[in-house]
Parts: C-alpha cells; structure tokens; sequence
C-alpha cells in the first residue's frame, strides 16, 4: 500500500508553512510519516524517504494533488493523510478493516467525513479523478461523491486533530504528551 501525504496547503489560517510547525522538535510532516512506509509526497522536497511529486498547476488545490500522486501508485490500495493530521496513521488498521467499497473514510468528532486521513482502491480513485476531467482547484466533495464509501466511525477521533490555527497546534502538543505516556 503507498501512502500519499500531501503538504502543499497555503496556511492561511495557521499564519505559517504548517508542515514546518512542530510538535516537541518534530515538525508535523515528521510526525506524520514517522511510522509510514511506500511514501508520496506531493509537495517540495525535504529529507524525508520518499517519491516527490507536485500537482499541475503548483497550487491546484488537493484533488490535484491527488491526481499528480496516483500518476505513481502501483498498489491495489492508497492512503491519504494531510499533513496537518499528524496523528491520523493512528487509524489506518481500523480503515484497512472497514474497507468494502471503493474508499474508508473515517467520522470525526462532529460527523463529518475526513477524506485526506482515508483509504481508497487505487482503480476506483483513478476512475473518479478521471470522471471529474480538470482536477485544478476541484472539490475533495465533488471527489469523494463519485466513490462508494465505507464510512468509519471512530472512538479515538482526538487521531483527527486538524491543526489549522495556532491553538490547534497547542491542542496536538497536549495529544503528543499524552502519546508519549
């Protein structure tokens, strides 16, 4: 299974580059792919094991950046986390389990679905992006909406921690001290 971590967001609310934000001298991105393996990254490189790839144009949005990722995955099964949900490779056994159609999507704290810390079929993936034609600056709804998806409940949903401002970040250092215990 390759696993895709995208980390070309703009950072608007977080006032800084956020794959760059860290957590007890790790930077998020760091913390992400700490226990991950077969990676892609879409997004500049750093020192980080992995393909590097970027979406067409630089800053076409997520299903882009998708898109540039599946143009290199070659296993029946992809992950894909964003890099400000470091904790959510926390959860990937319980999507492995869940998976019966085309993707596993885990249900945050406030029912919403949260397609960048999910898995998908790689076939299926490929065949909704190309159903959607232009991929710069689509949807990730418009995306996911096409695929049949295994929706997963979570009781660990504090692993869905979306650090988006800086008070975020204070809540993830709390979860990471609480990690290490």
């Amino acid at each position: 299974m390759k696993k895709i971590i995208l980390t070309g967001g703009t950072s608007h609310r977080f006032g800084s580059n956020k794959s760059e934000a860290e957590i007890n001298g790790r930077s998020l991105l760091e913390i992400l792919t700490s226990e991950l393996d077969d990676l892609i990254i879409v997004g500049p490189k750093t020192n980080i094991d992995a393909i590097y790839v970027r979406e067409e144009p630089i800053g076409g949005g997520p299903v882009a950046a998708i898109g540039a990722a599946m143009n290199v995955v070659d296993t029946e099964l992809v992950a894909i986390f964003a890099t400000d949900m470091p904790f959510a490779p926390k959860i990937l056994e319980k999507l492995e389990q869940s998976l019966v159609d085309d993707a596993a999507l885990p249900v945050d704290s406030e029912g919403f679905v949260q397609p960048l810390a999910a898995l998908y079929k790689s076939n299926q993936l490929r065949s909704a992006l190309c159903s959607l034609g232009a991929l710069e600056n689509r949807s990730l709804k418009e995306l996911v909406a096409i695929l049949k998806i295994n929706q997963v409940p979570l009781v660990e949903t504090e692993f869905l921690l979306d650090i988006d401002t800086q008070a975020d970040l204070f809540k993830a250092i709390d979860l990471a001290s609480r990690l290490a215990q």
